[in-house]
């Protein structure tokens, strides 16, 4: 679950492409994996026979054209200094079905994917891949710097917490990096704020206990050392996890934010955990990087496409 062997790029013919080859370069030197596949997909069309009679050059396949110009550009601007597998693909069908369906089939651990802040571009098929690919699935920007020293996990104190460190520590090992979790204290829905000092003084006085109390349970049950994971807590009154966890991660120089997907199934909908979400959107700068459960992820696919 914790190896990132085989790592699928996913390139839209944008401007974004440079910065996702660009740091897939990056990141291929730290984490040496085994492949790198840079993939786009194209929508079904016909091309109008007008168009055909007026560029005569191409009677070549359409998505042949469309590689070669890729294969170009990787070969421009990916410079690994490793030896891997590097393979420039184009294939026909629906972005989100024909990703997901790639990842399932040959055996991606890892998919790098673009969140536009000035680009343009609605990040439609990020959001519905997030809740079916097997994968896990790292996020960035066209701004994004070039650098893993700091990594902050989200801490629930749940296993998928667990998976979310696990792949940290995995992150660590191959590039050094500093590990920290935080957890955000959600009030229950019955507390109302108050306007007292001592009132404020006592709720803190109770996340303060409850939130050590939950991570010491965490990390025995899960046979970690406690002093060798910095742990820190926040208190979130207004259900603004992923606001308060981008905040800390700005706050403590975090070049990456580490989240385990919660995915729920209800009837036919697969609903992923708006934490996740909302620190896929774009305006927020730090990677981020979404661990999923693939045992989990696999079962829903073969429910959607068996």
């Amino acid at each position: 679950m914790y190896q990132l062997n085989h790592i699928l790029v996913c390139l839209d013919l944008t401007e974004m492409d440079d910065s996702l080859i660009r740091y897939a370069g990056f990141l291929a030197n730290k984490i040496k994996p085994e492949s790198i596949t840079f993939l786009h997909v194209m929508r079904p069309f016909d091309i109008p026979k007008e168009i055909l009679e007026a560029f005569p050059e191409l009677d070549e396949p359409i998505p042949d054209i469309i590689r070669e110009e890729l294969k170009e550009k990787v070969d421009e601007q990916f410079s690994p200094d490793v030896n891997l597998k590097i393979n420039t693909m184009v294939k026909e069908g629906y972005p989100t079905e024909t990703i997901v369906k790639f990842t399932q089939q040959n055996n991606i651990t890892l998919t790098l994917m673009g969140k536009k802040m000035g680009y343009k571009g609605s990040g439609g098929v990020v959001r519905k891949i997030l809740g079916i690919i097997p994968s896990s699935v790292l996020l960035v920007s066209e701004t994004v710097h070039e650098k893993i020293e700091n990594v902050l996990v989200r801490m629930d104190f749940s296993r998928i917490s667990e998976i979310a460190l696990q792949m940290a520590l995995r992150i660590k090992e191959l590039t050094g990096a500093n590990v920290a979790c935080h957890h955000v204290h959600k009030l229950p829905l019955s507390y109302f704020p108050q306007t007292q000092s001592e009132d404020d003084k006592k709720l803190q006085k109770y996340v303060d206990k409850i939130s050590n109390k939950e991570f010491q349970k965490f990390v025995k049950r899960y046979k970690h050392e406690q002093d060798e994971i910095p742990f820190s807590y926040s208190l979130d009154t207004e259900n603004e996890e992923a606001q308060i966890l981008y905040r800390q991660a700005l706050t403590t120089g975090a070049d990456m934010i580490v989240i385990g997907s919660i995915i729920k199934s209800e009837l036919n909908d697969i609903i992923v955990d708006s934490t996740s979400e909302k620190l896929a959107e774009s305006e927020k700068n730090i990677p981020v990087f979404i661990v999923n459960d693939r045992k989990q992820s696999m079962g829903f696919l073969k429910s959607l496409f068996n």
